[in-house]
């Protein structure tokens, strides 16, 4: 501005350059002007540029936010306590909070992203739409990786929270179990009945806890059908509960009962005891003798007849127990015994007690008849005279109290009566008594006539006034129920005749229930003045009837009045009802009113369809609405047809709600039509989108060139392109086609968009077309790859099995028979294992000479290398597992021989130690004995001969064929065959020493009987007597004679016992070859052998 002011001023002062100076201004001001366009182009680029750059920032802060945060929801972490889980979800929540948070900038950089790449064909502007896509796909995975996350973790916190209240809930079910199996059956009657209530309140504690124990099993069912993951554990701690739980009801069940029959066998017992102690307490009564004096003989008369009296009474105590006792075996025969001998010894001592009450009677009766007589009938006539005196009273009561208490008067006179009565049956057997041995027999029999007589004529009075009183009672009663009903009645008849109504349905609704209780106590109280009304009509006094119609009369004004009452309630109600369910209904059709005259509009898919969805639900209920206003006006009608006092007012509200519902309904459509036109465009338009980026990620993962590098690589690929194949053909194919015929549909309805629709249908038909083609390019490659890899993989797999079993081969034998065997059926699974090896070395053998014809050089190489190595393998393995089976048997057999000979010469421990054990015989018959005995032992040899021929027959099998251990064979063999031998020998010394020793004691025997019978007969040899007469004599010669036939006799056996025994004859030949050793002309002699025991 100030160079154009100094232009002009020059060219004012300067006319002549005036041109020159004004076209240099134009020129200076034409560059400005440029540099100015220019500046502001380059402002323009600049803001453009970091308008990118700082989208570009905020987008990689973003992803790496988001690859955070995917990896923090991605844990795999699974709590194991309940603190942890809560932990773990309060940290997933706030993850929750934290994606909430950036949502707001998720949008904000989607749609700028959408407005720096729009219209943008440059190849960085396409990545960076990719990059846009791949946050979307992001975003999403994220909420869906947090979702999943979630049930995840609320299902353990669920797990986690049912494991702590199982955890209580088996704690006090383990309490319950404790206490139910640990109570012990208590003594006495009170502690049963403690026991009783103390184990109801813990049943009661039970029945308490068992809402909680249902929950816990309700909850633990509902986790296993929503938790797959701990729905075992779940299950098997809610059947551990479960059982537990039915278990101790089962018990407490069974405890309760054995309670219950302890407490009826205690209460048996302790009625039996206290029946015991009042046998004993009265047996001392009846068992008092101290009756000499006269003077008071009568009054202990009447005494023990009161107390036979008193007996009889508590006979019934006896039978009811008894009865008790019975029951008792009939419902628990297990209590029998003690039952059984309660019951006898009660029996016993009752029968004790009457028998010592029946003596004692006897003996007051013997002691002094006469005066007994005497003064048993004057205590009566005097008795008689009293009662007399009281029955002659005119007093029957002024009130109901003061007749209730002569009525227990006179119980109390008739219950003397009954004992008199049987006093004077006793004086009846007196009279008997005494008129048999006494003189006076007239005067007893007039004195007893006169008292029985008195006795009789008092029953008539006696029962004329318990008549007068029972009637003069009845009086009074009446009279006071008379008066309580009416003022009963006076108190409730102002309620019946109420005209409050109630202003609201609250106040309406609480009148009715007053009314209800009053016609309920109307109801109750009917029968009280019925009975009332028939006891009246047995009263003939004016007042008494009086009193009573003016009861019925109110009686029937309360009843009526009660009904009115309620039939206007009940039309008080209903008016009420209806005003109330129709303002609802106004309300509610007022806030739907809103809703379908709102004009908002969807902005996508999402969006259109939650709309709809929601305008749906709501008409749904507005259909559903239309049976609740038919019930409002099925109400009207009913009212207004009955003639209600209300029924304008009634007609009209009707007529409003029916008009706002009509205009409601038609709104209702007009918005769902909108709704349903707008669905349908952003539906199709998601779909084909959709539908679009999967098939361009489907074509990323088609054209790839990877084809593995191993086998398990080239498998996993193959599986998951197969996987993807599968997937892809089959999905894809039915998405296709869905959206082609939505497309069709859009169509052919004549949608506004139709060219669009056919544009997208064309370019969506044409990619998947492209997708099927690329996806049977890569299967070929797949399957060729993974031939091959299988191939290699199989191999290497068959060879390293080979190699292991070959190593598995153990150079162990065996140190035993039992070892050595287990070794052998080792090795025969070893064997079988291997069988089973041979199917696999053919599959690679064939898989091997196939593929070698369908490829050349250096992998046909590599095929025939890996097939060779595996045939190489494979025979020398079966080589070694056919050396060690023989092996093995050999070894097998060298333990069993080894076995039997160990067993035989153990057997031969054992004879050995049986013939040494064997103690020095005493006498001939344990000699006898001991003789069997070892010829017993003998026959056990003779049978083990098979044995020994058995084992000697296998060592020689196995020396046949060469064992590789046959040096110990034969030295097994030879010893079997020494020790053989030397049992032998050793059993035949001890049977010659045992034939020894029985000779020997046979000889001891006989020589001891010899002795004892010459030392008998050496007095008879000696004797000097001849005899003095004839007789003794010849009875001298004739035991002579005996004793001589005797000593013929024995002359064998004396000469038996002059035989040299075998001991004797072997000291006899040990003397003479000693003497022959001790000549000169013999060599010189040996040692001598030592003498046998």
């Amino acid at each position: 501005y100030d160079l154009k002011k100094e232009a002009e001023k020059l060219a004012a002062e300067h006319p002549e350059q005036s041109t020159a100076i004004l076209d240099r201004l134009a020129e200076i001001s034409s560059v400005w002007e440029e540099l100015k366009g220019a500046m502001r182009a380059r402002e323009e680029s600049l803001g453009e540029a970091s308008k990118l750059q700082g989208f570009l920032r905020d987008l990689d802060g973003f992803q790496s936010w988001l690859s955070r945060t995917q990896t923090a929801v991605a844990s795999e972490d699974v709590p194991t306590t309940l603190p942890e889980a809560e932990k773990l979800l309060s940290q997933h929540e706030g993850i929750r909070k934290e994606i909430d948070h950036y949502k707001k900038d998720y949008q904000r950089m989607r749609a700028m992203g959408e407005e720096v790449t729009q219209g943008q064909t440059d190849a960085q502007y396409m990545f960076l739409q990719q990059r846009l896509q791949a946050l979307d796909t992001g975003w999403k995975e994220l909420g869906q990786m947090w979702e999943n996350r979630h049930a995840l973790l609320s299902q353990a916190y669920s797990f986690q929270v049912f494991l702590r209240d199982s955890r209580q809930v088996e704690s006090f079910l383990n309490n319950q179990g404790y206490t139910l199996f640990h109570t012990e059956m208590p003594s006495t009657l009170q502690a049963a009945e403690a026991s009783i209530k103390k184990h109801e309140d813990f049943m009661t504690t039970m029945d308490a806890s068992e809402e909680k124990i249902n929950g816990i099993l309700d909850l633990g069912r509902k986790l296993v059908l929503e938790d797959r993951i701990h729905a075992e554990k779940i299950q098997e701690k809610v059947d551990s509960i479960d059982e537990r739980h039915s278990r101790n009801q089962v018990a407490a069940n069974e405890l309760l009962a054995r309670l219950k029959d302890n407490w009826d066998l205690q209460h048996f017992l302790q009625d039996c005891q206290e029946l015991s102690l009042w046998i004993n307490e009265k047996m001392l009564t009846a068992q008092d003798m101290s009756y000499d004096e006269a003077r008071n003989l009568h009054s202990k008369w009447q005494k023990h007849q009161a107390f036979m009296a008193e007996l009889a009474s508590n006979k019934d105590w006896l039978d009811k127990i008894d009865k008790e006792g019975q029951q008792l075996l009939v419902e628990k025969p297990e209590l029998e015994p003690v039952v059984q001998e309660k019951l006898s010894a009660l029996h016993r001592l009752w029968d004790e007690l009457e028998s010592a009450t029946q003596l004692k009677a006897q003996c007051l009766f013997d002691a002094n008849r006469a005066e007994l007589f005497t003064q048993s009938c004057s205590a009566l006539e005097s008795w008689f005279e009293n009662l007399e005196g009281q029955l002659q009273s005119d007093d029957y009561g002024k009130d109901l109290t003061s007749v209730n208490i002569l009525l227990k008067k006179q119980q109390m006179l008739e219950s003397q009566m009954e004992i008199r009565e049987k006093e004077l049956e006793a004086i009846e057997t007196q009279t008997l008594a005494l008129s048999q041995e006494d003189a006076n027999k007239d005067e007893v029999d007039s004195k007893y006539q006169s008292v029985e007589k008195k006795f009789i004529g008092l029953h008539g009075p006696l029962h004329e006034r318990r008549r007068l009183l029972l009637a003069s009672r009845e009086g009074h009663q009446f009279n006071r129920d008379l008066e309580d009903e009416i003022l009963w009645v006076s108190e409730r008849l102002p309620l019946a005749v109420s005209t409050e109504h109630g202003r609201d349905l609250p106040s309406v609704q609480l009148l009715i229930k007053k009314n209800q209780t009053l016609q309920k106590e109307i109801k109750g109280h009917s029968p009280r003045i019925d009975d009332i009304q028939e006891r009246g009509k047995n009263m003939d006094v004016l007042e008494v009837q009086e009193r009573l119609a003016t009861l019925l009369g109110s009686w029937e004004e309360l009843v009526r009045e009660t009904e009115k009452r309620h039939e206007r309630l009940e039309q008080a109600h209903r008016a009420q009802q209806f005003y109330f369910d129709a303002a609802e209904a106004e309300a509610w059709m007022g806030e739907q009113e809103l809703h379908m005259m709102s004009e908002e509009k969807a902005k996508d898919e999402l969006n259109a369809q939650a709309m709809l969805k929601k305008h749906l639900v709501m008409e749904q209920e507005l259909g559903d609405y239309a049976q609740t206003i038919h019930q409002l006006a099925n109400a009207s009608r009913e009212m207004v047809s009955s003639g209600h006092p209300e029924s304008d007012r009634i007609t009209m509200r009707q007529g409003q709600v029916d008009k706002l519902y009509a205009s409601l309904k038609d709104l209702a459509e007009e918005r769902r039509a909108k709704l349903q036109e707008s669905q349908c465009l952003c539906q199709l338009k998601r779909d084909m989108e959709d539908l679009e980026q999967w098939i361009s990620e489907r074509e990323v993962v088609a054209a790839s060139h990877e084809l593995g590098q191993d086998y398990e690589h080239v498998t996993m690929l193959r599986d998951k392109f197969r996987e993807f194949s599968r997937d892809t053909s089959n999905i894809g194919q039915e998405r296709v086609d869905a959206v082609n015929l939505s497309a069709d549909e859009l169509i052919s309805s004549g949608h506004s968009e139709n060219a669009t629709v056919a544009e997208w249908k064309d370019g969506l038909n044409e990619a998947w077309a492209d997708l099927l083609e690329l996806i049977d390019t890569r299967s070929q490659m797949l399957g060729a790859s993974y031939e091959l890899h299988r191939l290699y993989h199989d191999a290497r797999e068959t060879l390293a099995q080979i190699q292991n079993k070959q190593k598995q081969q153990p150079d162990e034998t065996g140190r035993d028979l039992n070892s050595a065997e287990a070794m052998q059926r080792m090795h025969t699974a070893y064997e079988h294992d291997i069988q089973a090896l041979s199917i696999q070395v053919k599959q690679v053998q064939d898989d091997a000479s196939r593929l070698q014809k369908a490829y050349a050089g250096e992998k046909a190489e590599d095929i025939h290398r890996h097939n060779q190595a595996v045939t190489e393998a494979w025979n020398e393995l079966l080589s070694s597992s056919s050396s060690r089976r023989q092996l093995l048997l050999d070894t097998v057999d060298m333990f069993r021989f080894f076995k039997m000979v160990r067993d035989l010469m153990l057997w031969m421990d054992d004879v050995d130690l049986q013939i040494d054990a064997q103690e020095n015989p005493r006498d001939v018959s344990s000699a006898d004995l001991m003789i069997k005995n070892h010829q017993g032992i003998k026959a056990e040899v003779e049978a083990r001969a098979d044995s020994f021929a058995i084992c000697f027959a296998i060592g020689n099998d196995l020396l046949q064929k060469n064992h590789y251990a046959s040096e110990k064979i034969t030295e097994k063999l030879a010893q079997l065959q020494e020790r053989r031998k030397g049992i032998n020998e050793k059993w035949q010394d001890k049977m010659d020493w045992l034939q020894i020793v029985l000779e020997v004691l046979m000889f001891g025997r006989d020589a001891s009987m010899a002795e004892a019978w010459l030392a008998s007969q050496e007095p008879i040899v000696r004797s000097t007597e001849l005899g003095n007469s004839v007789g003794e004599v010849e009875s001298l010669i004739k035991r002579h004679e005996a004793f001589q036939k005797s000593a013929a006799a024995w002359d064998e056996r004396f000469s038996m016992l002059e035989r040299l025994t075998t001991l004797e004859q072997n000291e006899k030949r040990q003397r003479e070859e000693a003497a022959k050793k001790m000549r000169p002309t013999t060599p010189p002699e040996p040692e001598p052998e030592p003498e046998p025991e």
